[in-house]
């Protein structure tokens, strides 16, 4: 049996475990020291992470790791990319609520939601990484964290109120200058500071 972490060999003192489980156990207890993750763990050539369950057995395992600050980059990176021309989509559903059938802005409502959890997952996601590292933009991300979560629940209310004309002050008051301005903050400050710690092997 061979262990494989980052590409190199890793030694154990006394018997290796022959549970893979085991094996992650151990390599995420020595990572967390380093303030890394495992975002690869291949048994035998399968991907344990991506199936979801470990063998009983190997012969070899690879893993791979990043640091807090490489995934947080990563992650937020994927996210805003899948997140591009939302802000368009935003606008043109905002210009129909008025000017449409409620019934039809409302049949709209699944599609609008689902472009609008992305950027909430987003938010949420980074919620971990700027409590243990408070970063220089913390104070701004929690402030547009506030200001998204009362945003979505006026855009709730407002669908379960019928109110169209409510509906479109939480998109055009609240919601879309949020979004813009979350979108800003990543572009100006967040993504070059997670490539800056990412860069210098912070930990």
């Amino acid at each position: 049996m061979s262990i494989f972490a980052d590409g190199e060999e890793v030694i154990f003192e006394g018997e290796i475990p022959s549970e893979p489980s085991r094996i992650y156990e151990l390599l995420m207890n020595a990572y967390s020291e380093q303030s890394k993750v495992v975002v690869k763990f291949f048994v035998d050539g399968k991907d344990a992470l991506h199936e979801g369950s470990f063998p009983d057995t190997f012969n070899k395992i690879e893993a791979e790791s990043l640091t807090h600050h490489e995934l947080t980059l990563r992650l937020s990176i994927e996210a805003i990319n899948q997140m591009s021309g939302f802000g368009k989509d935003f606008e043109n559903y905002l210009a129909n609520v008025l000017s449409v059938p409620w019934s039809q802005v409302f049949k709209k409502m699944d599609e609008l939601v689902s472009k609008m959890q992305p950027f909430a997952d987003l938010l949420d996601n980074l919620g971990p990484y700027s409590q243990v590292y408070t970063p220089s933009w913390r104070e701004a991300y929690d402030e547009l964290v506030k200001a998204q979560h009362t945003s979505l629940t006026g855009i709730l209310n407002a669908f379960e109120q019928a109110n169209p004309a409510g509906l479109s002050d939480e998109l055009s008051v609240r919601f879309i200058p949020v979004f813009k301005r979350a979108l800003k903050l990543f572009h100006d400050k967040i993504i070059p500071d997670l490539k800056e710690q990412s860069a210098q092997g912070i930990n």
